[in-house]
């Protein structure tokens, strides 16, 4: 078994690979593999000259505690059937931790096929959205629509990424997007049949709208506004799709209060747990974090996939910049990798992690630090891969 980057002779191999193991669409496949595949950001393992397992680090840019942090979102792990259950997956993430830390990459993120398998790799849930889910009704009557509504083509992108920087200034660990993002992004929109809409108003891009619809059913994929106005026009536009559609899907932000003002918000929303998140490097990773005052804390750290996390960190408020220093001390807190990831995202409180024993806290006085480095957030990010 030899574990490598793929050779620029390889993605034949890997493109059938993908398509044995994941229900994706012949369309989207190849637009992947034509646009997003990079042999540099794809691993496998090989047997002589066959891959047996594969996997590809996409690199994306996420607004991490408000500092502008690297990461590979993890997207297509693969086996052949014949060589699974050999170790072959746990192989090739531990390869590729090793590849995203040569890459300075301290986080990682992926949406999983199922959340217990990653788990046992040091991920762990971050992001959730708000899930609607009904009839028309439930983005209110049809009517008539005030604004300017234009086309979301290529042109437009500028217009839609003023907005979303706008929008997204209010959550973390959002995807900080650059122009071959939405370039990519509206591809595959349009390789899924769909079709987006920009609000005009007093010659500004206010809000946009990103759907698909298909046997009568409307997928909203983005719905980003910056007033009140632009997303009830949005609203109305889906709304008034009523020849078409009979129900809608809207991936919402996990603190959206739509449903406050739906005439019969039962039975329509729910919390869908989204992507995970992992930290790759302990010591790199925590000092994005800007502690509210200052703190001295020492904490062990437990990773059982990846020795170099594993140990007694000090965590220091030196001139607002977090100290990340390894100690032989006894540790005030214990935390296993999968409760640190989710606490440096702000997804879960110290208070919450301590309720469901998610650490150990050995000095009653170290709360009041937890607390203060590990503030709360609000997560969201719309990308699926």
């Amino acid at each position: 078994m030899e574990i490598r980057f793929a050779g620029p002779d390889d993605m034949t191999q890997i493109k059938r690979l993908w398509e044995y193991c994941f229900d994706d669409p012949p369309e989207f496949v190849n637009w992947f593999f034509s646009r997003r595949y990079r042999s540099e950001n794809t691993l496998a393992v090989y047997q002589g000259k066959n891959v047996r397992c594969a996997l590809q680090l996409l690199p994306y840019k996420i607004m991490l505690r408000g500092q502008p942090v690297k990461t590979s979102y993890l997207v297509g792990l693969s086996t052949w059937p014949q060589y699974r259950g050999r170790g072959d997956a746990r192989a090739l993430i531990r390869h590729a931790f090793e590849v995203m830390r040569m890459r300075q990459e301290w986080v990682s993120i992926l949406l999983p096929f199922r959340y217990d398998f990653y788990r046992k790799y040091g991920w762990e849930i971050c992001y959730h959205h708000l899930m609607y889910s009904g009839d028309l009704e439930i983005f209110g009557p049809a009517g008539k629509i005030l604004d300017d509504i234009i086309p979301a083509e290529k042109e437009q992108i500028h217009l839609m990424n003023m907005c979303y920087q706008k929008f997204m200034e209010a959550y973390n660990g959002y995807v900080v997007r650059n122009e071959d993002d939405w370039d990519r992004l509206l591809d595959d929109l349009h390789i899924a049949g769909g079709t987006g809409y920009i609000v005009i108003k007093d010659s500004e891009a206010v809000g946009y709208v990103l759907f698909e619809i298909s046997n009568r059913q409307c997928k909203v994929r983005e719905l980003i506004y910056t007033t009140p106005e632009a997303k009830s026009a949005l609203m109305r536009l889906i709304a008034n799709h009523y020849s078409q559609v009979d129900t809608i899907v809207w991936n919402a932000p996990p603190d959206d209060i739509t449903y406050t003002d739906m005439p019969n918000p039962r039975g329509v929303m729910y919390k869908q747990p989204y992507v995970m998140g992992r930290i790759v490097d302990v010591r790199q990773a925590l000092r994005i974090l800007r502690p509210s005052r200052e703190v001295d804390l020492k904490i062990q750290v437990i990773d059982p996939v990846l020795e170099w996390n594993e140990g007694v960190f000090n965590l220091r408020n030196g001139g607002g910049v977090m100290e990340v220093i390894s100690c032989n001390a006894l540790p005030q807190v214990v935390i296993p990798i999968t409760t640190l990831a989710q606490l440096l995202w702000g997804y879960i409180t110290p208070m919450q992690a301590q309720k469901q024993g998610k650490l150990d806290v050995r000095d009653d006085r170290a709360i009041d630090h937890l607390k203060s480095i590990f503030t709360p957030a609000i997560n969201y990010i719309i990308e699926d891969y």
